[in-house]
């Protein structure tokens, strides 16, 4: 597995590293290249990108490195270059997690280059760049983006500080021309990227050079464990489109590694079910905006609900889980009729601006996972929603990074599983298989 690769990170918490990410990634690729984009950790509602079918990151907190290689590898398939980015800094850590950025650069033998916030910064910048080097011991540190930049003056000052100190500038981003350090990172709602953000980071940054940097690669053997084996397995809808973001791209890779063949589900555009289908994937974020153009969707809906109530297996995580309740007001107080599958109200909060990594366990055995098995989940919405009661069981008991309690979360059925809380397929060896079992009992049963 040799792609041309680089991660993009910063020295400190920033939307930047991801803004010129994109806006590489959306210029490399008008220039014909064949460009895979990830990010380190799961993005947040407002960084959800639509743009491949699901949001595209890596994170080792949930799953393991053998599985981490595997996704990155089917993920970068036959691309020119990849490229990663970072929120937080290259050496900070994250809450809930014991990874850092530094530690997916070398997991992936990846060129690092670095962006550095020049402001106010003179010739004493070299502390920044030595502080770096001595920690970054076996890693390539092959260049920097600086930002912030006052004037050509400051620019030939800095310039030379990281030539001494043995750093490549990659690229310079003037104040107040273009991205700046506090920028929120491109959502779902700005792509294609604005004009003015392409035209910037074309201009600023040597988009050639960067990809220059990135031969600069080690070599990653291959992985063959998610080859796809869904040509004559169940079929296996998932939902996305306009309105809901899948909530990871490469979860998708597994299920048809697992047997399955999948078809995307449309929840605006779609007015039924695909024929044949004999599993249902609703696990995403959900985008307050448009929940009022699903809910007007009500031939899918009611075609969701009938194939819940017979039995069709599915998955509902994230915001999949608030598409299956009777109301959910969302956080402009409006209010919309759902699917109506668990009969009680739900309420959006806030959207989350970092994921909140939890610990979960399985109180029994569900679609995904057998009594007592533990994996790490995330969560990107907060959303209240009364407990049904009744017939419905509680799954999961889920547990806050630093928390000493667990808590009851979700709700299930013999073939549903529901919880607020998403968890990738790949989290824990043979969750893809075993719903994929379950499907295909239910398209012979059928």
């Amino acid at each position: 597995m040799s792609v041309p690769r680089v991660l993009l990170v910063p020295t400190h918490r920033t939307g930047l590293a991801n803004a010129v990410a994109a806006a590489a990634a959306e210029v490399l690729a008008k220039r014909g290249m064949q460009v895979r984009y990830h990010h380190l950790g799961p993005l947040s509602p407002v960084a959800s990108w639509d743009r491949w079918e699901g949001t595209a990151f890596i994170d080792p907190a949930i799953y393991s490195e053998e599985a981490l290689l595997g996704l990155y590898d089917v993920a970068t398939r036959g691309a020119d270059v990849s490229l990663l980015s970072a929120s937080t800094g290259l050496l900070d850590q994250r809450e809930g997690v014991t990874w850092l950025p530094k530690d997916v650069a070398r997991l992936l033998d990846c060129p690092v280059v670095v962006l550095v916030d020049c402001r106010g910064w003179g010739t004493g910048i070299r502390l920044v760049t030595a502080g770096l080097r001595s920690h970054l011991s076996g890693l390539n540190l092959a260049g920097a983006v600086l930002t912030g930049v006052a004037d050509r003056e400051h620019l030939e000052l800095l310039r030379a500080v990281f030539a001494e100190e043995g750093v490549p500038v990659a690229g310079c981003l003037f104040a107040g021309d273009g991205p700046d350090w506090d920028v929120t990172s491109p959502g779902a709602w700005g792509l294609p990227l604005d004009p003015d953000l392409l035209e910037a980071v074309a201009r600023q940054v040597d988009l050639g050079g960067l990809v220059a940097l990135a031969g600069q690669r080690g070599f990653l053997s291959s992985q063959s464990w998610l080859n796809d084996r869904g040509i004559d397995g169940p079929l296996i809808a998932v939902a996305g489109g306009s309105g809901f973001t899948p909530w990871s791209r490469d979860s998708i890779e597994v299920l048809r590694a697992a047997g399955a063949q999948v078809r995307r589900l449309d929840l605006v555009e779609d007015r039924s079910l695909p024929a044949g289908a004999s599993g249902l994937v609703l696990a995403g974020t959900l985008w307050p905006a448009a929940l009022a153009d699903i809910a007007m969707n009500t031939a899918l809906l009611d075609a969701i609900r009938a194939g819940i109530e017979g039995g069709l297996p599915t998955i509902a995580l994230g915001g999949g889980s608030l598409l299956l309740l009777d109301k959910v007001q969302d956080t402009l107080g409006r209010t919309s009729d759902l699917a109506g599958v668990v009969p009680v109200r739900g309420e959006i909060v806030w959207e989350m601006e970092e994921p909140l990594h939890v610990g979960v366990t399985a109180r029994q055995d569900n679609l995904l996972l057998a009594k007592g098995e533990t994996l790490t989940g995330w969560m990107l919405t907060d959303a209240e929603v009364i407990d049904p009661g009744g017939r419905w069981e509680t799954p999961l008991l889920v547990r806050e990074a630093g928390g000493t309690g667990e808590q009851g979360e979700g709700v299930c059925t013999d073939s549903l599983l529901s919880s607020r809380v998403l968890m990738h397929l790949a989290g824990v060896s043979g969750m893809a298989p075993r719903f994929v079992r379950r499907c295909a009992e239910f398209a012979r049963s059928g």
